[in-house]
C-alpha cells in the first residue's frame, strides 16, 4: 500500500472531493464502518485482482463469484471526516419496489423457489440464498445525495459508495461482517433469519436457517484459531428489519486469504453445502451477482475489516440495479420469501426516493 497520511476535512470539503473525482471518472471508495461518524474516502492506484491474490495491505471490491476479477486499490489519497448531524432532509416519497415490478417477476420468483424447495427435500441440501436483481431507468445523477440518505439512514451498518469507470456507482448499507482483525484476534458473525415486526415471535424457519450459519462458522473457522468462543445468539436490527446474529471471537495466526477462504462465502449467502449451493445458484440465478454478495473493505498491517456486501444497488448507463435475497430452506413458503424480497429492497429505496 502507498505511504499516505489521512487529511482531516470538513463535511462539505469531503462531498465536494468526491463530486470532482465522479467528474474526473477517478476510481474511489468511500465507506463508515458501523456505530462510527469516521467517513473515510481511498483514492489511488487500482489493481484488478482474484480473490486468491488478496494480500493483507488494501482496500478491496470483491464479487461473489470466484471466477470474476475484484479490485485492490493502493490509495495515494486519504480523506477523512466526522459527521456530527444529519446531512440530507430528505423527502418520504411513498414508494416500494412493487411499483416497479412486474406480476411475472413475482411469480417466476415464486416458481423458482418451489423448485429449490424440491431441490432441498432430495436431501443433498439443507439451504440455499436465492436472489433477485431489479433494474429500472434512472438517469439521474444525484449519487452524493443518495449517499448521504444512506449514512442518515443506517448508522448501524457499514456503509460504502464505490466508483470506477468500469464498473460505475455502487453504494450500500450491510449489516454483515465478513471478519474483523487486530493483530492475533479475529472476530465475525453468523446472521440469518429475517423479520419485519420487532413484537411477533422467531419461527422454526428462522432459528433452523441461523444455525446452519452458525455451525458452519464454527466448523470451518476452528481450524485456523487457537482458541474460538461465541456468544448468545441475539436480534439486531438492521434498518426496519430485524436478523438473528451470533458472535465470534479467536485468536489465529491466519492470513487474509486464508480467512476468506474459510468463511466466503457463508450459507448466508449461498447455502449449505457450500458446493451444492453455487451449483444449483448458476443454474437457477438467470443474472449475474457481480459485487452484490460479494465482500469489501479494508486491510491494513494484520487489521482488517471486511463486509460482505448486502443492502446495495449499482448505477449504470442509466440504469439501477438493486440486488435481494432470500435464504430458502424446506420450511420456507414462496408467498412469504417474495414479501422479503420487497422488504429488503425498501432499504436501498428509502435512500433513493
Amino acid at each position: 500500500m502507498t505511504k499516505n497520511n489521512t487529511e482531516k476535512v470538513s463535511n462539505n470539503s469531503f462531498f465536494e472531493i468526491i463530486n470532482d473525482l465522479l467528474e474526473k471518472k477517478e476510481t474511489f471508495f468511500c465507506s463508515r464502518l458501523p456505530d462510527s461518524k469516521l467517513l473515510n474516502l481511498n483514492a489511488g492506484i487500482v489493481t484488478e485482482i482474484k480473490r486468491s491474490e488478496i494480500k493483507e495491505n488494501g482496500v478491496f471490491i470483491m464479487p461473489f463469484n470466484e471466477k470474476k476479477m475484484g479490485y485492490m486499490l493502493s490509495p495515494s489519497l486519504d480523506y477523512e471526516t466526522k459527521i456530527e448531524k444529519k446531512l440530507n432532509s430528505k423527502k418520504n416519497n411513498l414508494l416500494r419496489l412493487k411499483d416497479f415490478i412486474k406480476n411475472e417477476d413475482k411469480e417466476s420468483y415464486k416458481l423458482s423457489v418451489k423448485k429449490l424447495i424440491k431441490e432441498i427435500n432430495k436431501g443433498k441440501l439443507s439451504k440455499i440464498v436465492f436472489s433477485k436483481k431489479i433494474i429500472f431507468d434512472y438517469s439521474e445523477s444525484n449519487f452524493i445525495s443518495i449517499f448521504k440518505n444512506i449514512l442518515d439512514l443506517y448508522k448501524q451498518a457499514f456503509c460504502y459508495l464505490f466508483y470506477s469507470p468500469k464498473e460505475g456507482v455502487w453504494m450500500g448499507a450491510s449489516p454483515e461482517l465478513l471478519f474483523k482483525t487486530e493483530g492475533d484476534s479475529v472476530s465475525t458473525m453468523a446472521l440469518a433469519g429475517t423479520k419485519f415486526n420487532s413484537n411477533s415471535d422467531w419461527s422454526d424457519k428462522e432459528y433452523s436457517e441461523q444455525k446452519i450459519v452458525q455451525d458452519e462458522t464454527l466448523e470451518n473457522l476452528a481450524p485456523l484459531c487457537s482458541s474460538l468462543s461465541f456468544g448468545k445468539k441475539e436480534t439486531i436490527s438492521a434498518g426496519k428489519l430485524q436478523h438473528l446474529r451470533t458472535s465470534f471471537n479467536g485468536k489465529t495466526q491466519a492470513s487474509t486469504a486464508q480467512l476468506v477462504s474459510a468463511l466466503f462465502p457463508s450459507s448466508a449467502i449461498a447455502g449449505y453445502p457450500r458446493k451444492t449451493a453455487l451449483k444449483l445458484l448458476s443454474k437457477y440465478e438467470t443474472h449475474a451477482r457481480s459485487f452484490y454478495s460479494g465482500f469489501l473493505g479494508t486491510c491494513k498491517h494484520k487489521n482488517s475489516s471486511l463486509f460482505v456486501n448486502l443492502r446495495c444497488l449499482n448505477i449504470k448507463n442509466e440504469k439501477m440495479s438493486i440486488y435481494v435475497g432470500s435464504g430458502i430452506t424446506k420450511d420456507s413458503n414462496p408467498d412469504s420469501e417474495w414479501i422479503e424480497i420487497l422488504k429488503k429492497s425498501e432499504t436501498m429505496l428509502n435512500a433513493v426516493f
